[in-house]
């Protein structure tokens, strides 16, 4: 090897990456960071893991699980997700953020099979929804006697169960934060 060293960005491998979000900690770092525009504090991120750990408010952690947390993150967690190109962590401030250019975590960590189900019960709705109309103009019948205002309201109805049903389904989904980091 000659010439000049250029330091390019880590390129992950899929082993790569499940190893690194083989930890509950490191998931909630990523997550954590994501939804923070500024970065961070390694120390107030330490807290809302603890927190979230103990299942409990910031404000009535122990200092014992606030060090814990603080000590893991500071020894062994933000230095891996550095390694890894995820975040940027400067010790010597304490600052912690995700990298604009980290590679793409969100398929690992959130429950994307889930919510790509979706799509496909919408085409479905709709193509049944097709099948009918063309039926009932074509005149198939028993198709063809019923109200062009009654295959309407059966087409409207459909989405809006879906719809609902959709809603529902991402609310509870919401309401649980290990459905998308997974257990402590």
């Amino acid at each position: 090897m000659s010439g000049s060293m250029v330091e390019e960005e880590p390129e992950l491998s899929r082993d790569q990456m499940f190893d690194i979000l083989s930890s509950s900690r490191r998931r909630y770092t990523l997550y954590y960071l994501r939804q923070q525009i500024e970065p961070v504090q390694l120390t107030d991120l330490a807290e809302e893991l603890a927190a979230w750990e103990n299942d409990t408010t910031v404000e009535e952690l122990s200092s014992q699980a606030r060090k814990r947390v603080y000590v893991s993150l500071y020894q062994t967690h933000a230095p891996k997700l550095q390694e890894a190109g995820l975040i940027t962590y400067d010790a010597d401030t304490g600052e912690i953020a995700l990298r604009e250019d980290a590679p793409e975590v969100e398929p690992f960590i959130s429950n994307g099979d889930n919510e790509s189900k979706w799509y496909q019960y919408y085409g479905a709705v709709a193509l049944l929804n097709a099948v009918l109309l063309i039926a009932a103009i074509v005149g198939v019948p028993p198709l063809s006697a019923i109200s062009p205002l009654i295959i309407g309201l059966v087409v409207i109805s459909s989405f809006l169960v879906l719809s609902i049903t959709h809603g529902v389904s991402r609310r509870r989904g919401e309401n649980n934060k290990s459905f998308d980091i997974g257990e402590p």
